[in-house]
């Protein structure tokens, strides 16, 4: 072996000590944010991401938490540079929400910690997060019929949170007495800069033993090799303009659904996503930030190109969006945003996925279930304290694909396997209502070759004196695609009981009061089927009828499978 080969192998093998170390780094941020925080989105739903950025605010390594706040956590660093620039300092920390300037939505704060070392800044260590309510006019920040976003809550620009290991306590009280619960909003924000402070101080035990000038030059080798690999991915793919078009059910406001059209353009070795052909902005909180918009579009072509292709700022320079301002993914302010990393962020992929599936069709999922369900908040009796929680527990499910069945319980596609769902004890334990039903509904799944998971029906019942909800999502009108002969999944249901009536839920409305007993159906979604429901195996017919997830009428009638009543197969099969 020549001493060339040698010095290869050990850039190699140095390369992927780095990389999984800051993997590890990120990991650990991960897991001290949801050890400390107090809030159940927190610690339980785990509606977080935590990562590492270079000085330029690439994105180095990320926990594999939500993908939608992680792959934007590098637009928070941009934006900390670009206002604070050569007066960032060693021991700073910055804060940031601000869909226009660097955030998502109002609800995900994002906390930035610079990382020194000899003087020379080095890194960014981020936490993002979604936390229960940041002020606005509906508690938990999601009003359905907000018109301008200063209605939807508390909008934070890049801020100096910490100043040289000092906190700022005016700056974090101006934001928590501004809110419902400051208490909880200040013991979390607390948590994440104490998991980028873990982060920091891994870093900097990982500088000792190597030298910053070989992290640096490493680092760069990390992101230029996810280029490269991603560059070669993409070239591999046709040669094309690819069109896709994904519907939203509307606004909240109007009736006619809105257009999302996505032209993927394939040209050598690069991806051009345009959304030029996409409607304008709406009045309604179902436009989406910039950041959003470009952080779905990634989310998208990464997993057509294969899960082997870090979701790094490497990767991510292989690809270009083009999102007109003025339009639904580009939006002028004052315009709302706030469902945006839910719908049409998930519809932003789906339209990316369905333009794509005319070029590598095995490599795309069908259609996953959108999020629809109410936040609730009230008083807890047994405590006295202001509650807001949502429902994490009425998950859609997610599309089949080519040889796999869709993923049951799953979160929207944006947000694809980050969020957790809590168990129905610890939501009794945390707010005051009693789980009534919790189980896969039959018959939802979109039938296919290979089904899409089933969708869930949940039930709860209120007991504090003035409980409220109020219902935001998608998913009631458009339900999750089929492919490829696949047909569609179910849609979204809800609906209201009193003691006296039956209400149906729009997915769409303002915040509402609700009296003791009162209780909320929620019946999610069921992804899209891939391939003619009369290739599917006849045997995983009869194991969906006895599982529930099909009806004995349903395979009948969808797949032409004939089952006894004794749960067998006619003697045919």
């Amino acid at each position: 072996m020549s001493p060339d080969t040698d010095t290869r192998t050990e850039r190699i093998i140095l390369q992927a000590v780095i990389a999984n170390r800051l993997d590890s780094i990120a990991g650990e941020m991960g897991l001290v944010l949801e050890r400390s925080a107090r809030s159940p989105i927190f610690a339980e739903a785990c509606d977080f991401a935590c990562g590492i950025c270079n000085a330029r605010g690439e994105l180095v390594s990320q926990l594999s938490g939500i993908p939608i706040l992680a792959t934007a956590g590098s637009f928070s660093v941009q934006a900390v540079l670009e206002r604070y620039g050569d007066t960032i300092a060693d021991g700073d920390a910055y804060i940031v929400n601000d869909p226009y300037y660097g955030g998502n939505h109002l609800p995900d704060i994002g906390i930035i910690t610079p990382v020194f070392a000899g003087g020379e800044l080095l890194f960014f260590c981020v936490s993002r997060a979604h936390h229960g309510d940041i002020g606005g006019s509906a508690a938990g920040s999601y009003n359905p019929k907000a018109t301008e976003i200063f209605q939807e809550g508390l909008r934070i620009p890049p801020l100096r949170l910490v100043n040289r290991g000092v906190m700022v306590e005016e700056v974090l009280d101006l934001i928590t007495y501004n809110t419902r619960n400051p208490g909880m909003l200040r013991s979390d924000l607390l948590a994440q800069t104490g998991a980028n402070r873990i982060g920091r101080r891994r870093l900097l035990e990982m500088l000792e033993q190597y030298s910053a000038g070989v992290i640096c030059r490493t680092v760069e080798e990390i992101l230029d090799q996810a280029e490269k690999l991603a560059r070669e991915r993409i070239a591999a793919l046709p040669e094309g303009i690819f069109t896709g078009v994904e519907l939203v059910d509307d606004d909240g406001f109007q009736e006619e659904p809105i257009r999302i059209e996505a032209r993927v353009i394939k040209k050598s070795d690069s991806l051009t996503v345009d959304f030029s052909g996409t409607d304008s902005q709406v009045r309604g909180f179902v436009n989406t930030s910039i950041v959003t918009t470009t952080t779905a579009a990634c989310i998208a072509v990464l997993w057509v190109l294969g899960p082997d292709v870090p979701r790094n700022g490497g990767a991510f320079r292989a690809i270009t969006v083009n999102a007109p301002r003025g339009s639904l993914v580009n939006p002028l302010p004052p315009a709302p945003v706030t469902l945006c990393t839910l719908t049409p962020a998930g519809e932003v992929i789906a339209a990316i996925f369905k333009a794509l599936a005319a070029a590598v069709p095995e490599q795309i999922p069908a259609g996953f279930g959108r999020y629809c369900g109410p936040s609730f908040y009230g008083v807890d009796p047994r405590t006295e304290r202001f509650y807001v929680g949502f429902a994490f527990c009425a998950l859609g499910s997610g599309g089949a694909m080519d040889g796999l069945d869709g993923s049951p319980y799953m979160a929207p596609i944006s947000n694809y396997g980050g969020v957790r769902t809590p168990n129905i004890e610890s939501n009794e334990v945390q707010y005051p209502h009693i789980t009534l039903c919790h189980e896969m509904e039959p018959d939802t799944a979109g039938p296919g070759r290979y089904r899409g998971g089933p969708g869930i029906r949940y039930a709860i019942r209120f007991y504090d004196p003035k409980p409220g909800i109020a219902m935001f999502g998608d998913g009631m009108k458009i339900p999750p695609y089929g492919l490829k002969g696949g047909e569609t999944g179910s849609l979204n249901r809800a609906s209201l009981y009193t003691c006296e009536e039956e209400v149906p839920l729009q997915s769409k409305e303002s915040p509402r009061q609700l009296q003791p007993g009162d209780s909320v159906m929620l019946v999610s979604s069921g992804g899209g089927g891939w391939g003619s429901p009369m290739e599917r195996d006849p045997e995983l017919v009869l194991q969906d009828v006895r599982d529930g997830i099909v009806s004995i009428e349903a395979a009948g009638r969808v797949y032409g499978v004939v089952i006894e009543k004794t749960g067998g197969l006619t003697p045919e099969f």
